[in-house]
C-alpha cells in the first residue's frame, strides 16, 4: 500500500523531504501460546504498530484473522486460528506494516486447554481456581511485585508435572515455583530444572486427595531485576512422561538406531518419532555455533514436516528402549524426539542425524582414530569418569574436536576437552565454546583446534568440568579435519529501506579460537539500483570477553546501503559474504541473520534462532513524525495534567488523538503552536489507580504517525 496522491501532495507542498523507514519493534506476545484446533485472541505489544497490514506466522497452520485485527501505536490485537494439525511447540510470528516488518517473536502451539490468568491472584485467598487438569495456563508476571497463585484439586496417588515455560519459549521471565497444600505449607519447590534451563519444573505424586496450590514468584535478584513487558509464560500441568536423558545422542542415516530413554512416567509411552527441527526450535543457538543448524525455510504445513517413526521395544516408569529405522534419505542435522501415549505428546531432547562414520564410545576407546570426519556417542556414566580416545596425528593436518551435549538439551554435562601427546604432556585444552554467565549466554560444550607439527599418537580426554557423571552426562564427540575459521551474522533481523533512501546494516564477526588476520566483507544479490560498499575487519578486532567478564565483545561493521528512487516496493533476498584477506583459495563464509530475543534481565543474555535468509524490504517513505519528551505522566484524580507533543512534517489541519486511555480518563486538545501540540488529561473520581501505557497518533494521507509509548500513572489524591 503506497502513500496516496493527496497525502504525497501535502508533503510536497510543505517542502518536506521524504523520510526514512521506521519499522515496528515487537516486545511481547500474550498469550504466549494456545491449544491446537482453537482460535486465540492475541495481544502484541511493541512500537510503531499504527500502520499494520497483517500478522505473519511461519506456518500456514496458523492464520491471522484480519477481520478482528485492531492496531494502535503500541498494541495489535486480533484472533489467530490454530489448525488442529499444527505442529506442537514454538512458531515464529512477525507484524507486517506499511513501514516494514517487525522483528520476530515466538508463539507456542499446545495440546491442552489454555485458560488465561485472572488477576488479582497474588495471595492464597485470591488464588485462581483451575477447574480441571491437564491445562496450559497462559499468564504473565507483569511488574516486579507480581506473584501468581493457582489452586487445583487432585485425587490420591495422581502424578502431575508442573512445567513453567518462558525462557527458551519466547519470554524473558525467570521464576521459582512453590507447590503448597491446602494450609499453604510448602510441599515442593524448584528454581532451575537443570544446569542449563532456568525454567522451574516439579513432578509430584500426591499422597492425599484435596485442594493444592502452585505459586509462581519471579526472580528477585540483588539488582532488582525487572522483566519489563517480556513477561508472558505458559504453566503446563499435565501427566505427560518426562524424558530426562537419551542415549545415543547421534544416529546415522541408513541404520537402525536403538535408543535408551530415562525419566519418569515412561510406562505411558505408546509411540515414538523424530521430527526435523524447525527454525523456531533452535532455542540454544549461540555464536559461535557448533551444533548443526539449517538456514532454510520450514514446510508451509505441519503435514509436510518429515518424521521418522520408531517403535517401543520395552518400557517401565523410569526407562524405555526404542528403535528408529533411520532412512538413508534423512537429512543430516538436528531432529526432535517425541513420545506419545494416552497422556498426550511429550517432547524429548534433540537428536543429531549424521551421514558420516559413527562409533559408540566402547568401540572408539579400543581403537586408534585415524580418519575424519567421525562422530562418537559417549556418556560419563559415573562420577569422576574420564573418557580417553587415541588419535593418529599427521604433521600439518588440522584437527577439530568438538562436543554437542548442552546444545541438544543434555541437562548437566559441562564438557572439557584436553589433548595430550603420547608422553602425557598437555598440548591444548578447551572448556566452553564461548564463555558466559547464566545458562543462556555462552555455550558450555567444547571446541578445540589443533594442528600437529609431527606424525604421532595423540590422546584426547573428555571429562565433566567438576568431574560429575551419571544419567544426564551423555554427549556426541565430533572429529573434523578443519582449521579455525570465523562466522558472520547481520543485524537488524529485518532490513528496511525507502526508494531514494539510505539505510544501514551491521555485520558482526565471530572468530573461532586460533583464527587471525583481516577479513573482507561484501554483498551479493543486490537488486539494480541498490549499492553497498565493501568492508574489512582488522586483525586486532577480536571476539573476546569484556573487561567485566560477563559478556562478549563482538566486532561489528556498519555498512551504508543506498537505494535508487526507482526501486519498486517489495522484499529482496540479499547475501553477505566474508573471506580472509588474501585467501587465494576462494573460501568464503556466508553471513546469516538470526531472530534475537532479549536481553534477559535487561543485561546481556539473548535467545537466538536462525533466520532462513537476509532480506531487504523496500517501503514507501513517510516523513511525518510525532514525538514527545514525556516518558512518564503522573495524573491525579481531579487535577489536570498536560502532554507536549512535537509534530514534525505534519499539516496544521491534522487532528490528534490519545489511545489506550483507562476508563474515566478524558483528554482534550489545548492548541498547537508551530510543531508543538498541547494535550490535557483529566481523571474522574471513578478512574482506577494504576499504571497504563498510552500513546498519541495522527493521520496524514493513508498513513498514521504514532508517538512513543507514555506510562500514565493514575494516582489517588493523598488524604490530609
Amino acid at each position: 500500500m503506497k502513500l496516496t496522491a493527496s497525502g504525497l501532495a501535502v508533503l510536497i507542498s510543505m517542502g518536506v523531504a521524504l523520510g526514512e523507514a521506521h519499522p515496528p519493534e515487537l516486545v511481547r506476545v500474550f498469550p504466549l501460546g494456545g491449544q491446537a484446533g482453537t482460535t486465540v485472541s492475541l495481544e502484541i505489544l511493541g512500537k510503531r504498530f499504527s500502520n499494520v497490514t497483517s500478522v505473519e506466522f511461519d506456518s500456514q497452520d496458523l492464520v491471522w484473522d484480519q477481520k478482528t485485527s485492531q492496531a494502535g501505536p503500541v498494541k495489535v490485537t486480533g484472533d489467530v486460528r490454530i489448525s488442529g494439525a499444527a505442529a506442537l511447540g514454538a512458531h515464529t510470528l512477525r507484524v507486517m506494516t506499511l513501514d516494514g516488518p517487525s522483528n520476530s517473536a515466538i508463539f507456542n502451539v499446545g495440546q491442552f486447554p489454555s485458560p488465561r490468568e485472572i488477576e488479582p491472584n497474588n495471595k492464597l485467598d485470591q488464588a485462581q481456581r483451575l477447574p480441571s487438569l491437564p491445562v496450559e495456563v497462559q499468564g504473565k508476571l507483569d511488574g516486579a511485585p507480581d506473584i501468581d497463585i493457582y489452586s487445583f484439586q487432585v485425587n490420591k496417588g495422581e502424578r502431575w508435572v508442573f512445567d513453567l515455560r518462558s525462557i527458551e519459549d519466547g519470554s524473558s521471565v525467570e521464576a521459582r515455583m512453590i507447590l503448597m497444600d491446602v494450609s499453604g505449607k510448602q510441599i515442593g519447590f524448584n528454581d532451575d530444572r537443570d544446569d542449563y534451563n532456568e525454567n522451574p519444573l516439579i513432578e509430584y505424586t500426591f499422597s492425599a486427595a484435596g485442594v493444592y496450590y502452585v505459586k509462581l514468584d519471579q526472580y528477585r535478584g540483588p539488582r532488582g531485576f525487572n522483566f519489563g513487558k517480556s513477561c508472558s509464560y505458559v504453566l503446563r500441568i499435565s501427566a505427560l512422561p518426562s524424558i530426562k536423558s537419551t542415549y545415543p545422542m547421534a544416529v546415522r542415516t541408513g541404520s537402525e538406531a536403538v535408543m535408551r530413554l530415562r525419566g519418569s512416567g515412561l510406562d505411558s509411552i505408546q509411540k515414538v518419532y523424530l521430527t526435523e527441527l524447525r527454525q523456531a526450535e533452535y532455542a540454544r543457538m549461540t555464536y559461535p555455533y557448533t551444533m548443526p543448524i539449517h538456514f532454510r525455510q520450514d514446510p508451509s504445513f505441519s503435514s509436510q514436516q518429515v518424521r521418522i517413526e520408531g517403535r517401543v521395544k520395552h518400557r517401565t516408569s523410569e526407562s524405555a528402549e526404542v528403535v528408529f529405522p533411520v532412512p538413508a534419505t534423512a537429512k543430516p542435522g538436528l531432529w526432535k524426539l517425541w513420545a506419545s501415549g494416552a497422556k498426550g505428546f511429550a517432547s524429548g531432547l534433540n537428536i543429531n542425524v549424521v551421514d558420516e562414520p559413527l562409533l559408540d564410545e566402547t568401540a572408539a576407546v579400543k581403537s586408534t582414530l585415524a580418519s575424519a570426519p567421525i562422530s562418537i556417542n559417549g556418556a560419563l556414566a559415573k562420577p569422576g569418569e574420564k573418557d580417553v580416545f587415541r588419535i593418529e596425528g599427521r604433521a600439518g593436518k588440522p584437527l577439530h574436536f568438538l562436543t554437542i551435549a548442552a546444545q541438544l538439551g543434555v541437562p548437566y554435562l559441562d564438557s572439557v576437552l584436553t589433548l595430550r601427546d603420547a608422553s602425557g604432556n598437555k598440548l591444548a585444552e578447551n572448556d566452553d565454546v564461548v564463555a558466559g554467565q547464566g545458562t543462556l549466554l555462552g555455550n558450555p560444550d567444547s571446541s578445540l583446534f589443533f594442528t600437529p607439527k609431527q606424525d604421532g599418537p595423540l590422546v584426547l580426554e573428555l571429562r565433566d568440568r567438576v568431574r560429575r557423571g551419571g544419567p544426564g552426562f551423555e554427549y556426541c564427540l565430533k572429529i573434523r579435519n578443519e582449521r579455525p575459521g570465523f562466522q558472520l551474522f547481520t543485524t537488524p533481523e529485518n532490513f528496511t529501506i525507502t526508494p531514494g533512501g539510505t539505510s544501514e546494516i551491521k555485520v558482526h564477526l565471530i572468530r573461532e579460537t586460533g583464527f587471525e588476520g583481516e577479513i573482507e566483507i561484501w554483498f551479493e544479490g543486490l537488486p539494480p539500483g541498490v549499492t553497498a560498499p565493501r568492508g574489512r575487519f582488522r586483525a586486532d578486532q577480536l571476539f573476546e570477553p569484556n573487561a567485566d567478564g560477563a559478556d562478549m565483545i563482538i566486532p561489528e561493521m556498519a555498512l551504508a546501503i543506498n537505494a535508487s528512487a526507482a526501486i519498486p516496493d517489495g522484499v529482496y533476498p540479499i547475501s553477505v559474504y566474508g573471506a580472509a584477506a588474501g585467501d587465494t583459495a576462494g573460501k568464503r563464509v556466508e553471513a546469516h541473520a538470526t531472530m534475537m530475543q532479549g536481553p534477559l534481565l535487561d543485561l546481556w543474555n539473548f535467545i537466538r534462532r536462525p533466520v532462513p535468509a537476509i532480506t531487504m524490504t523496500v517501503v514507501q517513505p513517510f516523513a511525518p513524525q510525532l514525538s514527545t519528551g514525556v516518558r512518564t505522566l503522573r495524573l491525579e484524580r481531579g487535577k489536570p495534567a498536560t502532554i507536549e507533543l512535537t509534530a514534525e512534517n505534519i499539516p496544521e489541519s491534522a487532528s490528534f488523538r490519545l489511545l489506550d486511555l483507562p476508563d474515566g480518563v478524558q483528554y482534550k486538545m489545548l492548541g498547537r503552536q508551530g510543531s508543538q501540540v498541547t494535550v490535557s488529561l483529566e481523571a474522574s473520581p471513578e478512574a482506577a489507580a494504576g499504571t497504563y501505557d498510552i500513546s498519541a497518533e495522527t493521520e496524514v494521507g493513508s498513513r498514521k504517525a504514532p508517538s512513543p509509548s507514555i506510562a500514565l500513572v493514575l494516582q489517588v489524591p493523598a488524604k490530609h
